[in-house]
C-alpha cells in the first residue's frame, strides 16, 4: 500500500471507531432506565455510571498522551480497539451491577487508550488542515451519539438489552482489521517525548492556556445540555417533544461540525470562536429569557450548532501552536474539558433544588458569557493572529 493510500486508511478506520465511541456513550445512557429496573438498584447508585467511565477514560488519556512520543502508535491503537471489542461483549454479560460497574470502568479506559493517540496521529497525517480533520473526527462522534439511543430502542423492541453490547462489540471487528492490514501512520515518529521539565513551556504557551480556560468553559455547557436539558424539557413541554429534545440538541452536532471544518480552514481559530461564542451567548439568552414552543426547540437546536465546532477547533488552535507535542496538548486538553464536563451538572443540580431547573439553566447563560470573555482575550493577545493554516 502505498503513502497515500495508507493515510486514506487510517483516516477512515480512526473515524469508525470514534463514531463508535459516540454510540457506546449515548447507548449507556440509553440504557440507564433498564438497567434500574433489571439490576433492581436506585438513582443514586446509576449516577456512579459516567464518574466510572470517566475515571477509565482519564487514566488512559493521562497515562498515553504524555508518552506519545515514546510508544508505537499503531501497537496501542490496535489494542484500544481490541480491549474495548471485548469488554463490550463481556459487559452484555454483566451479571449484576456492581461487575457492569467495573466493566464501564474498564471499557472506557480501552476507549481512551484510542482516544489518546488518535487526535496525535491526525495532526501528523494531515499537519496542513488540522481543523478539518479534527471537526470531520468529531462530527462522526456525533453521527454516532446519534445513532446510539435509535440502536437502543430497535433491539429493547425485539431482544434484551445485552444485544445491544453485542452488536456494538461486533461493529469493532473491521476496525480492528483494517488496522491490522495498515502499515504505521506517517509522520507519528515525529512526535516528541514529553518530560517534566516541557510542562512549564507548553502551559505558558498563550494557545494552550486559553484552550484550557475556554475548554473549561465549553466542557461544563455541553455536561449541562447532556445531564439537565431532558429535566428542563420536562418542566417546559408536555408530551411526546419532552422525549426528543435532546436529540433536537445532539443531532445540530452534525451540521454543525461539518460548517465548522470548513470555516476552520478559512478564518483564525480566534476569530472564528470569538464570533460564534458571542452568538452562543445571544442565543442562550434568547432560548432561556423568553423562547418557548417552536422558537425555544429552534433556538436550542441554534445552540447545538454552535456549541459543536468549539471541542475540536480549540483543540486545533492549541495543537498548531506547538505541534511536535501534539500528544501532551490533547491530554491537557481533555482534563480541562472533564473539570467543566463533571462539576457544571453539580451546581446546577444544586441550583435547581434550591429554586428550580428553569431558573438553574441560566447558568447556561453566564458559561457562554465567560467563554466569549476568554475569546475576547484571545483574540486581542498574540493567538489573535494566529491562522487556522500554518
Amino acid at each position: 500500500m502505498d503513502e497515500k493510500d495508507n493515510r486514506k486508511y487510517w483516516l477512515i478506520a480512526i473515524f469508525l471507531f470514534v463514531g463508535l465511541t459516540g454510540a457506546m456513550i449515548q447507548v449507556r445512557g440509553a440504557l440507564v432506565p433498564t438497567f434500574e429496573t433489571f439490576f433492581e438498584v436506585n438513582k443514586s447508585q446509576l449516577g456512579l455510571i459516567t464518574p466510572v467511565g470517566t475515571v477509565g477514560y482519564l487514566v488512559a488519556i493521562l497515562a498515553l498522551g504524555s508518552a506519545s512520543g515514546r510508544v508505537d502508535v499503531r501497537r496501542f491503537l490496535l489494542l484500544g480497539v481490541a480491549l474495548t471489542g471485548l469488554s463490550l461483549l463481556v459487559l452484555g454479560a454483566a451479571p449484576s451491577f456492581l461487575v457492569l460497574l467495573g466493566l464501564v470502568g474498564i471499557r472506557s479506559l480501552s476507549t481512551g487508550i484510542f482516544r489518546a493517540l488518535d487526535r496525535p496521529t491526525l495532526s501528523h497525517l494531515y499537519p496542513e488542515s488540522r481543523a478539518r480533520i479534527f471537526n470531520l473526527e468529531e462530527m462522526t462522534w456525533a453521527v454516532g451519539a446519534t445513532s446510539g439511543p435509535i440502536l437502543v430502542t430497535a433491539i429493547l423492541s425485539q431482544y434484551s438489552w445485552r444485544a445491544t453490547y453485542l452488536v456494538l462489540a461486533a461493529l469493532t471487528v473491521p476496525v480492528f482489521v483494517l488496522l491490522w492490514r495498515l502499515d504505521t501512520p506517517t509522520g507519528t515518529t515525529n512526535e516528541r517525548s514529553f518530560d517534566r521539565s516541557d510542562l512549564r513551556p507548553l502551559l505558558s504557551e498563550p494557545a494552550v492556556y486559553g484552550m484550557i480556560a475556554a475548554l473549561i468553559f465549553v466542557g461544563g455547557i455541553e455536561s449541562i445540555y447532556f445531564t439537565w436539558l431532558p429535566s428542563y424539557a420536562q418542566a417546559t413541554f408536555s408530551g411526546w417533544i419532552t422525549g426528543i429534545v435532546l436529540s433536537i440538541y445532539l443531532a445540530a452536532y452534525v451540521p454543525g461540525r461539518l460548517v465548522f471544518s470548513r470555516l476552520s480552514d478559512r478564518y483564525s481559530f480566534t476569530r472564528l470562536l470569538l464570533a460564534t461564542s458571542v452568538l452562543l451567548t445571544a442565543l442562550t439568552y434568547i432560548a432561556f429569557m423568553g423562547a418557548n414552543g417552536y422558537l425555544l426547540l429552534g433556538s436550542i437546536f441554534g445552540v447545538g450548532l454552535l456549541v459543536s465546532g468549539m471541542f475540536p477547533t480549540l483543540i486545533s488552535m492549541g495543537i498548531e501552536s506547538m505541534p511536535s507535542f501534539s500528544g501532551p496538548v490533547n491530554v491537557v486538553a481533555n482534563v480541562a474539558a472533564q473539570v467543566g464536563f463533571s462539576t457544571a451538572p453539580v451546581i446546577v443540580g444544586v441550583l435547581a433544588d434550591a429554586t428550580s431547573i428553569e431558573t438553574a439553566i441560566l447558568v447556561q447563560i453566564g458559561l457562554a458569557g465567560l467563554l466569549a470573555l476568554v475569546m475576547i482575550v484571545l483574540e486581542l493577545g498574540p493567538t489573535g493572529t494566529a491562522s487556522a493554516v500554518t
